[in-house]
């Protein structure tokens, strides 16, 4: 059979018969090449030309053969002009000369290359043309007389259908006056193939481009999201829910920068230490003071350990004599201040009272994730509660694979993917013990020679229970290659993000058990995500059987892979 380019026939005008043709020419020896809708296209001082030849046959022994096919209701040929049997003329000064053009052109496409094996080509190789009726019989065709510009000899008619090859190669047997035979080198016919007839090539963007490419379109993404804030500018209160990535931070930020430009005080409390150690660092707003929940208390109370209740004693003083210090509170992570310490003092509820019960009111706002209650036990009541509650989602920091990934444990999918990119398939490595250091130092590697800088390792377990770390230095950070990676923990890590997350220490107790976690820690991730597991097969039997995932095959790992929309990868 001969190799078709493309493999299936292009799209053709109903009536042509191309399709039938492209099927004969299939039949074939494989040492025929046959591609289907050749199309040259060149612009000269500033004017766009394009031909478009129906078949080019390429033979490595007998040379290109460039076909015009001409069917329909009959075709005519009156007064020096070709027409169809509909009476419409045909264009190009007819099939014949149209084939010819498009040798020309081909010859010249070649030719243009302008290197020495190009001209080579030319002197070794024959170029001829051919018209093809496929609805005229040679009992017809041989009926009549046509014009000087054609010859039987380079005609292809309905019989040819059903014998392509010996009606080709007839035509290749012409001899050309000047000469020329088709004589050429494996190197020339590779040379043809793949700069003139199918050039092949896969222009991949550069890692660091690419990341670029795709911060750019998650910004514009949060500024559509942001401009919730202009929808609630006279809203005092408001509990925003969205889950991981749709922007909660960066929206809160937003709305800290616009009070601190005006001259107001904020107060912005997030619950992670390391989230708000970032905050602070990062972003320099002068009437913005960042604080965990039991730093503000110590700060409050002056004193070096978290007492609720004295800080419940104050927040009360302060209501009473409305001399609060900020006018403006912010709260990230919501979910996770409702822990029973926090709860039973009803300390968020006193601070809304403050900011709200005043002669010039300021503003409560409050955004949280549900699917991340990892520090208490249910939704506290002041989101429950809430008057006015919004949820966000579009999704302004993952890709949409990687949030797919990150909520398949969970068993959800939020409508959260509105203009996002589609981004990689994330990967999961199953490693045996310490084979756990093979996998992380090769995606490090890969990492490395792709120049992609902001890489984190997130462990599903606590720091003394990772299986790497005897490996850290300074319990946070991981050597390899003369650099030092950040290592944490998904509960320590959550808020924060990063281009590359790599998740080790996941076992089947991370599906089992602690899936928001795992959400947690995949839902860090930008860009790539990258997964290294401690599972069986069993294990990965007994967590789709969580799932209720009847998916089973002999590769139980590549299923389980998956399921929670990953590709497995090896060494």
């Amino acid at each position: 059979m001969a190799k078709m380019f493309p493999d299936v026939p292009k799209e053709i005008q109903v009536g042509s018969q191309e399709d039938i043709m492209f099927e004969s020419l299939k039949r074939l020896p494989d040492d025929y090449y046959v591609f289907h809708s050749f199309k040259i296209v060149k612009t000269v001082t500033n004017t766009l030309y394009e031909s478009e030849t129906d078949f080019v046959i390429f033979n490595a022994t007998k040379g290109l053969l460039c076909i015009e096919a001409k069917s329909g209701s009959g075709i005519a040929y009156r007064n020096g002009t070709w027409y169809y049997g509909s009476g419409r003329k045909m264009h190009g000064d007819g099939p014949y000369a149209q084939a010819d053009h498009n040798k020309w052109k081909l010859f010249s496409y070649i030719q243009e290359m302008n290197s020495d094996i190009a001209t080579s080509i030319l002197a070794h190789c024959k170029f001829l043309h051919a018209v093809w009726f496929p609805s005229i019989s040679k009992a017809q065709f041989n009926s009549v007389s046509i014009p000087a510009e054609g010859d039987k000899r380079i005609t292809l008619l309905r019989e040819t259908l059903d014998s392509p090859q010996k009606d080709i190669n007839a035509i290749f047997d012409i001899d050309l006056p000047n000469g020329v035979q088709t004589n050429l080198s494996k190197r020339e016919v590779q040379y043809i193939l793949d700069n003139a007839l199918c050039p092949s090539f896969n222009l991949i963007p550069s890692m660091s481009i690419d990341i670029d490419n795709r911060r750019k379109a998650f910004n514009r993404l949060l500024e559509e999201q942001s401009n919730i804030l202009n929808y609630l500018e006279d809203q005092n209160s408001a509990v925003i829910n969205g889950v991981a990535g749709t922007g909660k931070t960066m929206i809160a930020l937003e709305k800290a920068r616009r009070h601190s430009e005006n001259g107001e005080k904020v107060l912005f409390l997030c619950f992670n230490n390391k989230l708000k150690d970032f905050l602070s660092e990062n972003y320099h707003y002068e009437n913005v003071a960042f604080y965990t929940i039991d730093g503000f208390a110590c700060k409050m109370c002056g004193t070096r350990s978290t007492d609720f209740s004295l800080l419940k004693e104050k927040l009360i003083e302060i209501y009473c004599n409305k001399c609060f210090e900020y006018k403006h509170i912010i709260i990230d992570e919501g979910q996770d201040f409702g822990q029973d310490r926090i709860e039973e003092e009803s300390i968020i509820e006193l601070l809304e009272q403050i900011i709200l019960d005043n002669d010039n009111p300021g503003s409560f706002y409050l955004f949280y994730d549900k699917l991340q209650l990892i520090q208490g036990r249910i939704i506290p009541k002041y989101i429950s509660d809430a008057d006015c509650r919004l949820t966000l989602y579009k999704n302004c920091r993952n890709t949409e694979s990687i949030a797919t990934t990150s909520m398949k444990p969970l068993n959800c999918k939020p409508k959260i993917f509105t203009g996002v990119i589609e981004g990689d398939t994330p990967k999961l490595y199953f490693a045996d013990g310490q084979d756990t250091i093979n996998y992380l130092n090769y995606i490090l590697s890969t990492y490395i020679e792709a120049n992609v800088k902001n890489i984190v390792i997130l462990s599903c377990k606590t720091n003394s229970e990772s299986i790497i770390c005897s490996y850290l230095d300074d319990d946070s950070l991981y050597p390899f290659r003369n650099k030092r990676f950040i290592f944490s923990t998904c509960r320590k890590f959550k808020g924060l993000e990063a281009d590359a997350i790599i998740m080790i220490d996941v076992d089947k107790m991370t599906f089992l058990q602690n899936e928001k976690l795992f959400y947690v820690g995949a839902s860090r991730a930008r860009l790539f995500l990258n997964i290294i597991a401690q599972m069986t097969d069993e294990d990965c039997t007994e967590v789709l059987t969580k799932y209720n995932d009847t998916r089973r095959s002999k590769n139980i790992k590549k299923t389980f892979a998956a399921a929670i929309n990953t590709i497995e990868c090896k060494l």
